[in-house]
């Protein structure tokens, strides 16, 4: 497979990250998930950058939110195209947050993150090189899972 397939048209960008009414072909919601995770990366790299602290907080949560709104659209577009409700991307949302909970135990640990009475929470939630790479892992490993059912879901006939 050609993996320059996987990158998205800028024309399409729209179209494909913000219309939840549509239907998307399994390689135009794959360009889609790519773009998404990519662009989160870039976010938590970012977030690594010396002295940009509230910028960043502030950048990275309106850059998240819009990232998520283009998630939720790119799956419930997806589903319409199987055939099904575009409802069932609630049930995408709970299987990424038990995905994400699940890695995030495995994960947390193996990066020496773990939440203790002595550290504190709020360090736990402070953004370290270890906590910057469980993000991104866990981020590729639930889209991973999810975009392969999603990408595999068998488009419905034309009528």
């Amino acid at each position: 497979m050609d993996f320059k397939a996987f990158i998205i048209d800028p024309n399409d960008i729209t179209r494909i990250l913000f219309g939840a009414g549509g239907k998307l072909s399994p390689m135009e919601f794959a360009q889609g998930l790519v773009f998404i995770v990519l662009a989160g990366i870039a976010v938590n790299f970012l977030s690594l950058v010396p002295g940009l602290g509230l910028i960043m907080g502030i950048i990275g949560l309106v850059v998240g939110l819009v990232l998520m709104f283009g998630w939720i659209c790119i799956f419930s577009e997806r589903f319409h195209d199987a055939g099904k409700s575009g409802w069932m991307t609630l049930l995408a949302i709970l299987a990424a947050i038990v995905i994400g909970i699940l890695t995030g135990l495995i994960l947390g640990p193996l990066f020496g993150l773990q939440l203790s009475a002595e550290a504190g929470y709020a360090s736990y939630l402070s953004m370290s090189p270890g906590r910057m790479f469980q993000n991104v892992l866990q981020s590729v490993i639930v889209n991973g899972a999810l975009g392969y059912y999603m990408f595999n879901l068998k488009p419905v006939a034309a009528d």
